[in-house]
């Protein structure tokens, strides 16, 4: 995807913007949103994961676009999401100890949405039972299903469909269908991504076709994360729901990695200044990674948008060091517009995102879902 110059992100009265900080774009978001749907085919189709922004303002954009069923990690991603009116959560992340209970309390709390949630072993089904017995309450269960990421979940296979049968048969729940999340297939080539998603599909298959012919029914497969989200919003299963996060906002790696998804473009933007010159071709910039992941590699965690010769050789909580032959044309306090590479644990270090339209500040949107209960 060819990314936007900096000159289109620039922010024309940034004297009052304290940085580092993140920028949005409500234009850009929508646009991203209306090429998500197109992909998936419909917004049936569709079931987002709101751990990119865990902002309110954004959810309800996806609302004014007709995308009602959401996927989130924590439960107060799936509080703030019922908060908005989602009528459809799904809490796609093992579910133990009092986040059960937790469960069961925001059920009552906001009765209008519809929860669901996943397992992958009968000890966490029959807790979740016995939690919803006690106030004669159900949800809806989906088997994780682990398609090679081995983090969750559980094979495709006779284990599942014991799960799933098990799960039709315990009380207070149902088997509301699979889970299926393949974070591992990230291939940048597209036809190599297909044969992935093709691959780990056939067990699949086999497992729906035996729970149908053993009289159970699997209402929905919730599939696969961005890099794949094309490649299932192909597939003509009954049932497929595609949960893309990162195409909301968009990112550096995404963009570059992805070219068959060259529509979605980035909407969220790094603002920092220059804050020394510390030597003849070097510049120190306020963006530690305290303000931008630094899960990826050191020397690929942002792309410096109006510096393009920019070299990261050195990144510690507050600074960001960048080596360029352009370091004489900057002086302190000049502004810097950088890409993050990886913009969901990004947005996670901002309490707030600058919102700008037409290149001015025009409001700022908490990222209320960024922190977790913790009593």
């Amino acid at each position: 995807m060819p990314v936007k110059k900096a000159a289109w992100y620039e922010v024309t009265s940034n004297d009052q913007l304290l940085t580092p900080c993140l920028l949005v774009y409500p234009e850009i978001i929508r646009r991203n949103l209306t090429e998500t749907i197109r992909i998936a085919g419909s917004v049936e189709r569709l079931r987002p994961h709101v751990k990119t922004h865990k902002t309110p303002q954004i959810v309800k954009l996806a609302l004014e676009a007709g995308i009602t069923k959401h996927k989130c990690a924590t439960l107060l991603e799936a509080s703030m999401l019922a908060e908005c009116g989602v009528p459809d959560v799904l809490i796609a992340y093992p579910l133990v100890g009092p986040a059960i209970d937790k469960l069961v309390q925001l059920m009552a709390q906001f009765p209008r949405a519809q929860f669901r949630c996943t397992v992958d072993n009968p000890v966490s089904l029959n807790r979740l039972s016995a939690a919803l017995e006690r106030c004669q309450r159900s949800i809806d269960v989906l088997v994780d299903i682990d398609s090679g990421m081995h983090r969750t979940g559980i094979p495709a296979g006779e284990a599942a469909i014991a799960l799933f049968a098990q799960i039709a048969d315990t009380p207070n729940v149902t088997a509301g269908g699979l889970h299926i999340y393949d974070g591992q297939n990230h291939q940048p080539n597209e036809l190599e991504r297909h044969a992935a998603v093709d691959a780990l599909m056939t067990p699949i298959r086999e497992m729906v076709n035996e729970l149908r012919q053993r009289g159970l029914d699997v209402p929905r497969l919730v599939c696969g994360g961005t890099p794949t989200f094309p490649m299932y919003a192909a597939l003509e299963d009954a049932g497929i729901e595609c949960s893309p996060g990162t195409c909301t906002l968009s990112d550096y790696n995404y963009g570059r990695n992805y070219t068959d998804m060259a529509c979605i473009h980035p909407a969220a933007v790094l603002m920092a200044r220059v804050i020394s010159r510390c030597g003849p071709n070097q510049l120190t910039l306020d963006l530690g990674y305290k303000a931008v992941s630094g899960d990826q590699p050191a020397g690929r965690r942002c792309h410096v948008l109006n510096i393009p010769d920019a070299k990261e050789v050195g990144h510690s909580e507050e600074h960001l060091v960048i080596e360029t032959i352009h370091a004489s044309e900057f002086e302190p306090g000049d502004v810097i517009y950088a890409l993050p590479a990886h913009v969901c644990p990004t947005v996670a270090l901002h309490s707030h995102l600058q919102v700008i339209a037409g290149g001015e500040v025009v409001g700022s949107w908490p990222v209320t879902a960024r922190d977790r209960f913790y009593h």
